[in-house]
């Protein structure tokens, strides 16, 4: 017979025993479960995030509605400058599961090998971790040093590689939802990584210029956050600039915005349009004419500029070296900041000979001398202890005996010099500044320098006369001749065509027309034969000047600047032209140098603006003798 065992009587030690066993079994798994949720709120956060926000269910979200940027549009409304949507690619280095597989999907979008992108993302998640243990413990070097979550990896993308990269997303999206059914459906759980954990695609605008490097140091460019950074887009970011929106809702598991939960946070606002006096049509005949010249003489820079005589409407501004605006960047890298500069509307430089017809204008215009006044240039002329000399053009420096129409036509500095003591300093200060040249003629240009009259001597009067120890910009230039041509009515330049039109006489028109009747000497007769166009009649003047060497006193030795400055038809002034080569080679006289793409710009310009030639063409009569 089996004896029956009797169990202990359950005791209160064994309770506290139990109990506290039970104790510690709770203990264990809070920790456990307290570790696990520290864990996936630390180094899995990012990941979870990125799969919950693409492949979850309800969630809420902010996000930007981006205005967009004014245009920059020419007078015919042609399109210089305009925002597109585009796509650009952000990475979040903690949040990607598999750089290997980031890299080589996006490599074919970005440009770049995958290797290189993989090791981006790697030190800069490495990067990322570092700083957080330093803020964490206080540990390593740079304690304060801040590093971004996230990076650029692409900027504006657009057309067919924007479409092939949104295509491989919707692909992959398909992919890891259809692998989260099977695992679910097979009630299997299945940790599933994606290329796209870490990675934002964003549609947001981007900066496009239709004509890529046309007016490029003119229109400027804007910086990678949309900002104007360089030329018309700086000057007028105020008006260009758009105000972003901000939208907030709740997305549903497709990305859809749930019905009733988008709330607008911020309204976005886009930016003002800007037209522009520019022809896209002259500005390309402009830039192609002084490629020619670039090509040619190797310069380290040329400008032209085209202005309408009775608007003041500048119909080009062109500039050589230029850069395409779609890719500055990586041009600015290659070619430095002086592509940028804007000759035209900056440069500073001693006008030489175009400055004489001026001087001459205004010493007819004050009655000091006439049409029947008569100078002798023997090639020198002593003032104090100094002496000036004429230039020579080919031939003898010494002119001889001439009348107001040689001393222009032979751009005599000797014959110039004596007008201009005549006039006095005063007169001829003031003459500087009544024909704009010491003046910003439009918004972002440089204002011309000449030193108050009180401190010249003779020397400085005689040499300032004939466009020495003054500085002018090539648009200052420009539209002081542009008085000439109308009739002695000085138009201040526009940009902007709504802009409107500000006029001032500084010439009677009798005193123009005979001016201008001496310049057409100067291209029938004098130094300007190169500017000759076939079919019709043209005025303008040559410059030849030493160049200033910048913050000291003095030329640079063998260093000029070209220049031809003039206008047509000659009779009735429809435009007026300016070229000017910075340090030219193979050849430096203005006659030889920028007369000729004076030529070549005049003449496409005024077929453009179907201006008639004429076929038969009348002898010259001047102007005293109608």
């Amino acid at each position: 017979m089996a004896v029956r065992r009797r169990r202990r009587p359950f005791t209160l030690e064994d309770a506290r025993w139990r109990l506290l066993l039970t104790g510690w079994l709770i203990t264990l798994l809070f920790f456990g479960a307290w570790a696990r949720l520290l864990y996936l709120q630390t180094a899995k956060a990012d990941a979870l995030r990125a799969q919950a926000e693409r492949y979850g269910g309800l969630r809420k979200k902010r996000w930007t509605v981006y205005g967009m940027r004014g245009t920059i549009r020419d007078r015919l409304g042609n399109v210089l400058a305009m925002d597109v949507m585009s796509v650009s690619i952000y990475v979040r280095p903690k949040a990607v599961t598999d750089a290997r597989s980031v890299a080589r999907q996006l490599s074919p979008f970005v440009g770049k090998p995958a290797a290189e992108i993989e090791r981006e993302i790697l030190e800069r998640k490495r990067r990322i971790e570092e700083a957080e243990k330093q803020r964490m413990f206080g540990q390593g070097s740079g304690f304060n040093t801040p590093v971004a979550p996230s990076f650029t990896l692409k900027k504006d993308l657009v057309g067919e590689p924007a479409r092939r990269l949104k295509e491989a997303m919707a692909d992959e999206r398909r992919r890891v939802a259809k692998a989260i059914r099977d695992s679910a459906r097979l009630r299997r759980p299945v940790q599933v990584t994606s290329w796209l954990d870490g990675v934002d695609v964003v549609d947001e605008p981007s900066r496009h210029y239709p004509y890529r490097a046309m007016a490029s140091a003119l229109i400027g460019f804007t910086d990678t956050d949309g900002r104007g950074a360089e030329g018309l887009e700086h000057l007028y970011d105020n008006v260009l600039a758009a105000t972003h929106g901000e939208v907030e809702g709740v997305l549903g598991s497709r990305g859809h915005i749930m019905p009733g939960t988008r709330v607008v946070r911020r309204l976005g606002v886009d930016g003002g349009d800007v037209q522009l006096t520019i022809d896209a049509n002259i500005q390309s005949i402009a830039e192609s004419c002084l490629q020619e010249v670039m090509e040619k003489h190797q310069p380290a820079g040329a400008c032209a500029i085209v202005m309408d005589v009775q608007s003041g409407d500048l119909l080009a501004v062109a500039n050589m070296p230029r850069v395409d605006l779609n890719n500055w960047v990586q041009e600015l890298k290659k070619y430095g900041q002086r592509v940028m500069h804007n000759m035209a509307m900056k440069f500073l430089f001693e006008p030489g000979s175009t400055f004489k017809p001026i001087t001459i204008a205004t010493a007819m215009q004050a009655g000091v001398v006439g049409e029947g006044s008569r100078f002798h240039c023997s090639g020198s002329m002593k003032i104090g202890k100094h002496t000036i000399h004429c230039a020579r053009h080919g031939g003898s420096r010494a002119h001889g005996h001439q009348t107001l129409r040689d001393v222009v036509a032979h751009s005599c500095n000797i014959a110039t010099a004596q007008i201009g003591m005549r006039l006095g300093s005063s007169a001829l200060y003031e003459t500087t500044e009544r024909f704009g040249l010491l003046e910003k003629p439009v918004k972002g240009s440089e204002a011309g320098r000449l030193e108050k009259p009180r401190r010249w001597q003779k020397i400085r009067l005689a040499n300032v006369a004939f466009g020495q120890g003054l500085q002018v910009t090539p648009l200052g230039l420009a539209a002081a001749y542009a008085a000439i041509a109308n009739d002695g009515v000085y138009v201040k330049p526009r940009l902007l065509l709504n802009e409107p039109v500000e006029t001032h006489a500084v010439l009677s028109p009798e005193v123009a027309r005979q001016m201008r009747d001496y310049l057409r000497a100067v291209v029938d007769e004098g130094t300007g034969k190169l500017a000759e166009v076939k079919g019709y009649e043209i005025a303008g003047k040559t410059g030849t000047a030493q160049k200033v060497i910048p913050g000291r006193r003095g030329y640079a030795p063998g260093k000029y600047v070209a220049s031809f400055v003039g206008f047509a038809p000659a009779d009735n002034p429809r435009i007026v032209v300016l070229v000017v080569v910075d340090e030219p080679r193979n050849g430096y006289f203005g006659g030889v140098v920028a007369a000729p793409a004076f030529a070549r710009i005049t003449e496409r310009v005024l077929v453009y603006l179907g201006v008639p030639a004429m076929h038969d063409k009348q002898k010259h009569i001047p102007f005293s003798k109608r």
